[in-house]
Parts: C-alpha cells; sequence; structure tokens
C-alpha cells in the first residue's frame, strides 16, 4: 500500500474515532526544496516513502501524545535540532564511532521522551528504501521493526481498522494521541 493510501485510510479512521488526534498531525507545506535543505542539513538522504510521507504531513504538534500508540511523529525542524544536538554530543565526548547523519529520528515514545524509531539514511541517489529501526535509549539495540516507514504507515492502518488502538482519552474530541488495546 503506497503512502497516500494509507494516510486516506488513517485519516478516515482518525476522522470517525479521534478527530482531535487528526487534528494533532501538522498539516505539511514541505516543498521538495525544504526536503532538499533538510537532507543538506543532515548529511544524509530521506528514503523515498519519508519523503513522500512529509509532503502529506510535517509531522505532529507538540501537544500530541504519539498517534502511533505514544509515539509521536517528528516535524522536520525536530530532526534537524536532534541531528545538530547529537553532533554536538559526538564532539564534546568524542564519539569516533557514531555518525548522527547515519540515523534519521522520525517517532519519539512520548513516555520516555528518549527512545526512538528511525530510518537509515538511503543510498546517494535517494532511491533506496531503508527499515524502521527502534532504537531504546537504556538498552540500547538495533531493533528492526518494519521494512521501511511506507510499510510502518501500511501496517499502522490496518491495525488501526482491525480496532487495535484506541483514543488516549475517554473523550475521542479531546484525545491527543492513541494507545494500544489491552
Amino acid at each position: 500500500m503506497s503512502v497516500s493510501e494509507s494516510f486516506t485510510r488513517i485519516e478516515s479512521w482518525l476522522s470517525k474515532n479521534a478527530p482531535n488526534v487528526l487534528r494533532q498531525l501538522n498539516k505539511s507545506t514541505v516543498t521538495n526544496d525544504e526536503l532538499n535543505k533538510a537532507e543538506s542539513i543532515l548529511g544524509a538522504k530521506f528514503p523515498p516513502s519519508v519523503r513522500e510521507a512529509y509532503t502529506h504531513y510535517n509531522g505532529e504538534s507538540t501537544e500530541s501524545t504519539g498517534l502511533f500508540g505514544s509515539w509521536r511523529w517528528l516535524p522536520l525542524n525536530e530532526i534537524i535540532e536532534w541531528n545538530n544536538e547529537q553532533k554536538q554530543n559526538v564532539q564534546k565526548y568524542k564519539l569516533v564511532d557514531f555518525k548522527p547523519s547515519f540515523m534519521i529520528p522520525l517517532l519519539e515514545l512520548t513516555t520516555t521522551h528518549s527512545d526512538l524509531r528511525y530510518v537509515e539514511t538511503s543510498g546517494d541517489d535517494g532511491k533506496e528504501e531503508t527499515p524502521v529501526i527502534e532504537w531504546n535509549h537504556n538498552q540500547p539495540t538495533r531493533d528492526i521493526k518494519y521494512g521501511s516507514f511506507e510499510n510502518y504507515l501500511s501496517t499502522f492502518a490496518e491495525r488501526l481498522e482491525l480496532g487495535e488502538y484506541n483514543p488516549d482519552s475517554n473523550n475521542p474530541d479531546k484525545a491527543h494521541g492513541l494507545v494500544l488495546k489491552n
């Protein structure tokens, strides 16, 4: 399923079941030029599905508690801020093995604000899809969750429609995110 098809399904489910969560998505005004500029700043290439996703939405608002089951999709400016912080840490702590441009954080776990789901930089031509990887801050591991961001969105849309998520408030009009059902 394409990124566009996934967003159509996600938007449909949210509009019926959690309209305020839909409003937590930042409308995208991101152009290809802005994506190219972000890639230049990061020293990384976004995989194609990530580029396409940011033309639909520019992540989630800071008030969101996470559309993706407590995982909040980061706007481009926050990805750049994270990357800049990591570059400073590399210099400060002389981390020779870590290259911030290698990983592009897309989602942050709102319950910890330190666990990430990221994609690796695409190939030089930007046509390579890379997996969505979960990184736990307390127990750093490289846990591949999905084959691509396109697959992540598609799986999420399917799980929404299967009823695996609830709004994080009993009043869907006041919800700021979704949580997995117990």
